[in-house]
């Protein structure tokens, strides 16, 4: 795997393991400034810009979950823009729901960032 594809996918993963930590301030700081960010369960509703972002995880109710990222695929279309898919799993107590993660990604300042982060849901 070569060094663009692994840094992405260490940043899907580490969204997973901010989410389920409730860190609205680092789950934020992984957007570029216009952003946007579409949830499984809602994705026709994008939270569009950083600061939104931010206040959509910091104001959503607290719960215990568990985001496992798999079969990750990334696509580098230039040195400074890349897109992924992924499988998600969402481990919750009452329930276990399994969607897809469409992402597209910058490089700024030798980090990559979302600028599109679209859920949907399978089952």
């Amino acid at each position: 795997m070569n060094d663009i594809a692994w840094a992405i996918e260490l940043q899907i993963r580490r969204f997973a393991m901010l989410n389920d930590a409730h860190d609205a301030d680092g789950l934020a700081a992984m957007f570029t400034a216009g952003g946007s960010f579409a949830r499984p369960s809602e994705p026709d509703a994008p939270v569009i810009g950083r600061d939104n972002i931010h206040a959509f995880f910091r104001d959503r109710p607290k719960r215990v979950t568990r985001h496992v990222m798999a079969n990750t695929i990334v696509d580098i279309i230039s040195d400074t823009e890349a897109r992924a898919h992924s499988y998600v799993v969402l481990y919750m107590a009452d329930k276990t729901l399994v969607g897809d993660f469409h992402d597209r990604l910058e490089l700024h300042d030798g980090i990559w960032l979302f600028a599109e982060r679209r859920g949907s849901l399978v089952f």
